[in-house]
């Protein structure tokens, strides 16, 4: 057996290791809430969901079929971190890699962010595997294009847009450093492999009119500039690395000079992708909130570039080694603290769950629970408890998941407890909810709980006139049952140019001679009159929204222009 066959089932050894100790704290840690609402996801498969495509549900669904816990949802994350891992080994050609394997052990396995990803069961699990399988794909795509390879190539880039839709980002740059590539037919033979795996989620984008890229692209409403988005974004991309982050990113710098040679269009694909991700979040920086994950990709070429730049110079060898030790052994630290929240120094969000679910679930008798604008609490609930959850969004909150699917439907006149966060609501039910002691919410049963979301309320020229107080308004019904009008109030949201509410006017309905709107898809056209035209003036946008029994009014309308006489 040669050295590097020896070597390389070392590092198998290590990462079945590793594998067994993320699969144990996958099995010992509570969710987080963004799991619990993947969870929510995989309980009904589809080929994508509002916030995210279907990857994450998928893996999910597959692992609570094996072990209905913590464990299940998390199961299959362990296997792709260390396949990630492994992908990142294999695409580095250096033959000296051998002599210094437990460098890149060490660095593989202390940076911070993406170590998280060995046990959290997110959409950017699967991403990073995919990511580092498409990485590694087109390297050997560069070097002898077979069949076998561009179907990975082309697999590869479907499973990662499948994964989250930032995927986009690595196929584009990596094409940006190499646009000849263009020219190659084997790779478009890739390229429509990808499309065509692709087209269950087109079709599924169509059906749902693009819900999850409008709300991406267009339907947040954020936030005027603060510096601090900058600044943060700028800490995240630093201290993400953990302590070594200096000398990856010496690295990267020293590689973007050698990179620029001809010959070496891997590289290119490298340096273009790190550079080219950080560059565009920092831009976003400038125009909403940026997240600590969104550049994760960059860890893939980060990692490849920091162990070779390591490989013949000494003196960064030990430092990289002295520093990934210090971020192994406060990662260490950190693993066993989201275990255990008794020895924490904070309180985090996997902390607490099982002790609220449960306290919420005796003082409710296990009744469905409705929760008022918070998908999270819903999910966490939902996992824990194991009732029917539903969480009815208002214009206050956002929309989500169950803005879109059918579980409206399967509350209707039922005894629920509605769940709300508000302070000064009247209410016989009182649970602290989130982490460390969490936050009052306050609740009451509902013996015949209805509600009407997913009403459509049209303005039927779709745009508003300053100064205009009449609206010609279209009400389309999709529930089995008639909606009476004395049961709904409308309103006028009036929107910035951030999408965000300035101000709102109560509008009327004029008499039409009918009481309801009838069951099953049924339309009925209504004349509403604004009570103010002035609060029209500062606006940019508008959009109708309708209040049932009492309830926080919801997203019944599109955004539509307000406009000039």
């Amino acid at each position: 057996m040669s050295i590097a066959q020896r070597k390389d089932q070392l590092l198998l050894l290590f990462l079945g290791i590793l594998t067994f100790i993320n699969l144990v704290q996958s099995g010992t840690t509570q969710l987080i809430y963004d799991e619990a609402y993947y969870w929510y996801f995989s309980r009904n498969l589809a080929w994508g969901y509002f916030d995210h495509p279907p990857m994450v549900a998928f893996f999910a669904a597959v692992g609570t079929a094996l072990f209905d816990n913590e464990l299940g949802v998390r199961f299959f994350a362990p296997f792709l971190f260390s396949g990630t891992i492994f992908l990142l080994w294999k695409a580095i050609d250096d033959p000296r890699k051998y002599a210094h394997m437990w460098i890149f052990i060490l660095l593989s396995a202390s940076v911070a962010l993406f170590n998280a990803y060995g046990f959290f069961m997110l959409p950017d699990t699967p991403l990073l595997f995919f990511g580092a399988l498409f990485l590694y794909a087109y390297k050997k795509f560069l070097q002898r294009p077979d069949i076998r390879i561009i179907l990975v190539l082309g697999f590869s880039m479907a499973a990662m847009m499948y994964s989250k839709y930032h995927a986009i980002l690595l196929i584009g740059f990596v094409i940006l450093s190499n646009p000849k590539i263009l020219m190659r037919y084997r790779f478009w033979m890739a390229a429509v492999f990808a499309l065509v795996l692709y087209i269950p989620h087109f079709y599924w984008l169509n059906e749902t009119d693009f819900v999850s890229l409008k709300y991406h692209l267009s339907g947040r409403a954020n936030s005027n500039y603060k510096i601090k988005f900058t600044l943060n974004y700028l800490v995240n991309v630093l201290v993400v690395l953990g302590f070594s982050f200096p000398l990856i990113y010496w690295a990267l710098y020293k590689f973007t000079r050698f990179a620029s040679l001809k010959n070496h269009a891997f590289d290119r694909a490298l340096v273009f992708t790190a550079w080219g991700i950080i560059a565009f979040f920092f831009l976003s920086s400038f125009n909403r909130k940026t997240q600590a994950q969104w550049p994760l990709l960059t860890v893939l070429p980060l990692i490849i570039f920091a162990f070779r730049y390591a490989l013949d110079r000494p003196g960064f060898r030990k430092w990289l080694r002295i520093t990934s030790i210090i971020s192994l052994v406060v990662l260490s630290m950190a693993r066993v603290i989201l275990v255990n929240e008794n020895i924490s120094p904070i309180k985090y969000e996997s902390h607490g769950n099982k002790r609220w679910a449960q306290k919420l679930y005796e003082k409710t008798g296990g009744l469905p629970v409705v929760f008022e604008d918070s998908y999270r609490s819903a999910s966490m609930y939902g996992f824990y408890s194991r009732v029917p959850v539903y969480s009815l969004n208002s214009v206050k909150h956002r929309q989500n998941q169950y803005d879109i699917d059918s579980s409206e439907y399967k509350f209707q006149h039922r005894k629920v407890a509605y769940i709300t966060g508000r302070k000064d609501y009247d209410s016989v039910i009182k649970v602290r909810i989130g982490k460390g002691k969490g936050h009052v919410w306050r609740g009451k049963f509902v013996k015949d709980f209805r509600s009407f979301r997913k009403l459509i309320c049209r303005v039927d020229n779709e745009k508003v006139v300053r100064g205009k107080d009449t609206l010609s308004l279209t009400l389309i019904n999709p529930y089995n049952e008639g909606v009476a009008f004395q049961d709904l109030k409308l309103y006028g949201l009036v929107l910035d140019e951030k999408r965000r509410i300035k101000d709102t006017v109560n509008i009327s309905l004029g008499n039409t001679g009918k009481t309801k709107v009838l069951s099953g898809e049924s339309s009925i056209r209504l004349n509403g009159v604004m009570d103010s035209t002035r609060n029209l003036n500062d606006g940019v946008f508008f959009r109708i929204s309708v209040s049932e029994y009492g309830y926080p009014s919801g997203f019944q309308g599109d955004i539509i222009p307000i406009e000039n006489q």
